[in-house]
């Protein structure tokens, strides 16, 4: 069993297929390219590539059937805001997978467990892994266990997540506007609550609030269309 998975964090452990677990290919998955250069071995950049077009698919799905009155626009729109190297990454970081990735040490020196998009890369790789090793329905339930918290965010509330603020810019944009939103929050960094206002042209057309930057920009667009009088 290799080094990397006697370091990942137990929870992690308790959700990966059965049939992934003690695998080459889960190995090779926490391999960084900066290895190729530095001992010549393999990297996780295949699995990488198969386990986007995994998560692609897998979330789609999810979405096609859950969702069976959102039209094709909002949909791509949602699958957007699940489907990103932020949103990766910051499960990667919620399963500490930076501590494990293995790299070269010229990357590890300059922060490279840190970095947003080498995290998110890890993720795609350990679904392709699970493709290779588990196949593809066994795969999809993984990645829809892994990404639970914010499929389930999209599900709750397709709309919001979806559409208002590129309903809000597409209506400024007849008039040659753009939107601008300006920020505040408070409470503590583990609870806060974000505040935003829209303006056009400094004029202000509706205020928000939520619990993260998309929320709140989200909320501050619904309502100036409201006031604007646009039904979303």
């Amino acid at each position: 069993m290799s080094q990397a998975f006697k370091g990942l964090n137990p929870d992690l452990v308790d959700i990966l297929p059965h049939g992934l677990i003690g695998t080459k290919s889960l190995d090779l998955a926490f391999k960084h390219r900066s290895l190729v250069k530095e001992y010549g071995v393999e990297s996780n950049e295949r699995l990488e590539f198969l386990g986007d077009a995994v998560l692609q698919i897998a979330v789609s799905d999810y979405l096609f059937n859950r969702l069976a009155d959102i039209p094709e626009g909002v949909l791509t729109k949602l699958r957007a805001s699940v489907v990103n190297s932020a949103v990766l990454a910051e499960v990667a970081r919620r399963y500490s997978i930076g501590d494990v990735i293995e790299m070269s040490k010229g990357e590890e020196s300059s922060g490279g467990r840190s970095k947003g998009s080498i995290l998110a890369d890890c993720v795609e790789a350990i679904f392709g892994a699970c493709y290779v090793e588990c196949g593809f329905e066994v795969a999809r339930g993984f990645v829809t266990l892994l990404l639970g918290e914010e499929i389930d965010a999209v599900v709750a509330n397709p709309v919001a997540l979806g559409d208002y603020k590129s309903s809000l810019q597409e209506y400024l944009a007849r008039s040659s506007l753009v939107p601008t939103y300006e920020m505040t929050w408070d409470g503590p960094d583990h609870a806060r609550t974000f505040y935003a206002k829209v303006y056009a042209d400094d004029d202000l057309l509706g205020d928000g609030r939520g619990v993260s930057k998309k929320h709140a920009q989200q909320d501050a667009a619904k309502n100036a269309l409201s006031k604007l009088g646009i039904e979303a």
